[in-house]
């Protein structure tokens, strides 16, 4: 994968595929392999660009970071490619630096697509991920941290069908650190849209799982009423990581409606 060394970092990133650009930015303590089944369903048809965010993935980077920070890491990855305007897709934490974009940017966006995303991070999810961080911090691992994260990010569905089959959650490749997601989850806990989201008049799509413990689906549904004209997709059954193929149609056809 190549590096730009841009804002003084050095991004790590992916493009694949050629045509109209689409720019993926994932949430929390992810990286760029979150979106490895959506990638190939885009690259026939789209020039598709994934970026790791500070504090996460292979990204470099170093001192504090603000999510204003990461959202010139993407403008300024865009330039490095010679993108000037793209479809923005984020997911859960990648929504607000793609809300930003839009508001801040709107010149550079062609569609917004909001996936389990919000405009202030809920309660319990705070609580829930900052107690994990303390206990890593005073000794857990790493890995007990993400087991959490399942548990707020896949529905009980999931869980059943492990459980039917006998079969355990596979341990991950990890390539965040506590200290990338710490962070991170500083920004995450400040970040709020709330006032300022109406402000977006970039064409918008909101998708929720609607089985979704880190972001319940009514966070979807406001996002939905206060940005004019946004369209709304509410999946079944889904948690907070959807499975890419549940609304990679229902994308793609926004895609077309406002190119």
């Amino acid at each position: 994968m190549p590096y730009a060394d841009i804002n003084g970092q050095r991004i790590n990133y992916e493009v694949t595929g050629s045509g109209t650009p689409v720019v993926l930015i994932t949430g929390f303590a992810a990286d760029i392999t979150y979106w490895n089944s959506l990638m190939p369903l885009l690259s026939d048809n789209y020039k598709v660009i994934a970026i790791d965010n500070r504090g996460g993935g292979k990204t470099i980077y170093s001192g504090k970071f603000t999510t204003d920070d990461m959202v010139s890491d993407i403008i300024a990855l865009m330039n490095h490619l010679s993108v000037f305007k793209a479809h923005i897709v984020g997911w859960s934490m990648g929504g607000c630096m793609a809300q930003e974009i839009a508001l801040r940017h709107p010149e550079r966006v062609i569609s917004l697509t909001l996936v389990s995303a919000y405009m202030r991070r809920p309660s319990r999810s705070s609580y829930v991920m900052n107690t994990m961080i303390k206990a890593v911090k005073q000794g857990a691992d790493l890995e007990t941290l993400f087991m959490v994260m399942r548990v707020m990010c896949f529905p009980e569905s999931s869980f059943r069908k492990k459980e039917e089959k006998g079969t355990l959650w596979s341990k991950q490749p990890c390539t965040a650190s506590i200290e990338g997601i710490i962070d991170q989850m500083a920004n995450v806990d400040i970040y709020d849209s709330r006032k300022r989201i109406s402000g977006i008049t970039v064409p918008t799509l909101s998708i929720s799982g609607l089985e979704d413990m880190m972001v319940p689906p009514s966070v979807g549904e406001e996002i939905s009423s206060l940005i004019k004209g946004c369209r709304s997709l509410k999946v079944p059954g889904a948690g907070h990581n959807i499975n890419h193929t549940e609304y990679v149609k229902r994308m793609t056809e926004h895609f077309k409606e406002n190119e």
